[in-house]
């Protein structure tokens, strides 16, 4: 099982950078090919080693991150049916219509902000700033560390941070 791991190792860094930027193009950014390049290498190396009786190595590792790719795809296109609908923000009331509008705008805005995000992040981030939870009950809930609950937490903050900034704040 090491020589099949060490062939895989070998072949993904000899094809690493041709393969990321093949599947970006495919799924919409470097950040997500960097991750479904991966996926597709922990999902090979988790193979029997029976099943790599193949004549052309490269034409199999870009064929099944072509398949990783459009699986991402496809769990990113059924994810957007869960995201943030601002549709339902026109409960408030009580302000003038500027003010109303203003806050509607920066609502909106930081919920495209949050949509960028991963879920796990997405998660951590309302479950802390908007459910006021602990970052030991999103670990839980998330099944992750309490360290990694914070690296989302930080991770959130930073990007809406950043965005807003580049745009000229909210």
């Amino acid at each position: 099982m090491t020589n099949l791991n060490q062939w895989l190792g070998e072949l993904y860094r000899r094809h690493h950078r041709d393969l990321v930027r093949y599947v970006a193009r495919l799924v919409g950014g470097r950040d997500n090919g960097e991750e479904v390049v991966q996926n597709t290498y922990l999902k090979l190396a988790g193979r029997s080693a029976q099943s790599f009786a193949i004549e052309h190595p490269k034409a199999y590792v870009f064929a099944a991150a072509r398949t990783a790719a459009v699986d991402f795809t496809a769990q990113q296109n059924r994810e957007w049916l869960y995201r943030v609908d601002l549709a339902d923000v026109d409960h408030l009331t009580g302000e003038d219509p500027t003010s109303l509008l203003h806050r509607r705008q920066r609502i909106v805005r930081l919920a495209v902000l949050l949509n960028e995000l991963s879920p796990d992040c997405q998660t951590a981030f309302i479950m802390n700033k908007i459910e006021g939870r602990s970052h030991r009950e999103i670990a839980e809930r998330l099944g992750v560390s309490v360290s990694m609950v914070e690296k989302h937490i930080m991770r959130a903050l930073v990007h809406c941070r950043d965005l807003m900034r580049e745009e000229g704040g909210f």
